[in-house]
Parts: structure tokens; sequence; C-alpha cells
């Protein structure tokens, strides 16, 4: 059979509204996420080279994009200092005992493997819903941390009340993608 003769099953289009973000280390973060991105993939490649052309081969590694995350800050700041202190467990700018105090509490929330040595990572889910907002894909991240965390702007000279907002920015080892 061609490949024109082919037609899809599903003809609904993606719609970006229809997410929902979920961190297994910061709940009160996942509870008001905005945006979330799914990141982009390049894999390496090779040439070979001949005498009358370079010949490209793929490579053999991948590498990630980073992962982003805007979400409302809620008026106690409490999903914001979620990933700030993690961010100052895993950088420890004061002293050690950051690292450990950081270790020792993902140790008590990571269900999954609770004597972790590297309890300081989290896993998170995109899950992507469908036009009848029913979950549909599951993007799945496996050893996220965050690298960088959005200043927040406050300003008395806004006409409206524009809520806060941060981004923040995560590494991984590997996602994957999922139909549910």
């Amino acid at each position: 059979m061609a490949a024109l003769d082919k037609q899809p099953e599903n003809l609904n289009y993606l719609s970006p509204l229809g997410f929902r973000f979920l961190l297994d280390r910061t709940p009160t973060t996942s509870y008001f996420v905005q945006a979330s991105n799914i990141p982009g993939v390049v894999l390496g490649d090779y040439s070979e080279e001949t005498p009358l052309v370079s010949l490209p081969y793929p490579g053999d590694k991948i590498r990630f994009s980073p992962l982003t995350i805007t979400f409302r800050v809620d008026e106690d700041m409490t999903n914001y200092q979620e990933l700030f202190d993690w961010m100052m467990g895993l950088g420890y700018p004061e002293s050690t005992d950051q690292r450990a105090a950081l270790v020792n509490q993902a140790r008590g929330t990571n269900l999954a493997n609770p004597g972790a040595s590297d309890a300081v990572y989290s896993d998170g889910n995109l899950v992507i819903m469908t036009s009848a907002q029913n979950p549909n894909v599951r993007i799945s991240f496996r050893d996220m941390f965050p690298i960088d965390l959005s200043t927040l702007q406050f300003d008395t000279t806004a006409q409206d009340v524009n809520y806060l907002e941060a981004t923040a920015t995560f590494r991984y080892s590997l996602y994957t993608i999922d139909l549910i």
C-alpha cells in the first residue's frame, strides 16, 4: 500500500491548552504550572570522507534539550521555595549540611526507592489531554533536577494586577513518550 493511500486514525489537532505537569518532588509547583514544553532531541552524526563527497551517518549519542516550565507563584511562595530549596541543596552555597538535608528530606518522599543515593533527583510527567480533556499521552522524565529558577519582578507601577510567574529549567537523563 502506498503512503498516499493511508489515512490517519485520529484527525484532531494537538491543542496547546490541554496538559498537566506533575513533578514528584514539588507537588505545590505542579498545581500552578501554566506552560511547559516537550524538549527537543538531537542525534549526533558523523561523516566519512571520500574523495568526492562526505557521507553522513547517524551517531550514537542523543542530546536532550532542557525542560522548561512556567508557573504562577502562590501568595506564600511555597511553590517557588520548593524549587529554591532544592537548588540550594544541590549547590550547598553555605555548607555541606545543605546537601545532606536535601538527601534526607528526599529519601522520605522517594517511595519507589527510599534509600537511593540519587534521592536528589525527581521524576516528572507531562500528561497531554485529548480534545475532550482526557489523558492521552504521557511524557515521562527521569532523574530531573533544576538548573535555573527565574527572577520574580515586583512592580508598583503596573496598571493591573499581573500575578507573578516564574520559570524553572530542568535537566534530566531521559524522557519517553507513551500513549495512555
